[in-house]
C-alpha cells in the first residue's frame, strides 16, 4: 500500500516539512505519492516530482480539476 504525503508549499517551492514527511513515509512504505493542492501550484508539483522515492504526484489546482 502506498503512503500519501500532503505537500506544504507556497505555490513555488516545497517547505522542508514536506521533504521530512516523504523521508518518514519511505520508512513505512516503498511507494510514496504526494498531493499538491493550491491555485497555480505547478512549480511546487514539479519540485515534488523531483523528490527521490516519490512514485506519483497528484496535483489539484482548482476545485474539481486534478492532474496525475
Amino acid at each position: 500500500m502506498a503512503a500519501l504525503v500532503i505537500a506544504e508549499h507556497d505555490n513555488h517551492s516545497l517547505k522542508a516539512a514536506t521533504l521530512n514527511a516523504v523521508a518518514a513515509a519511505l520508512q513505512c512504505s516503498p511507494e510514496v505519492d504526494v498531493l499538491v493542492a493550491g491555485n497555480q501550484s505547478d512549480l511546487a508539483a514539479q519540485a515534488a516530482a523531483q523528490i527521490a522515492g516519490v512514485r506519483k504526484v497528484i496535483q489539484v489546482d482548482e476545485i474539481g480539476r486534478a492532474h496525475v
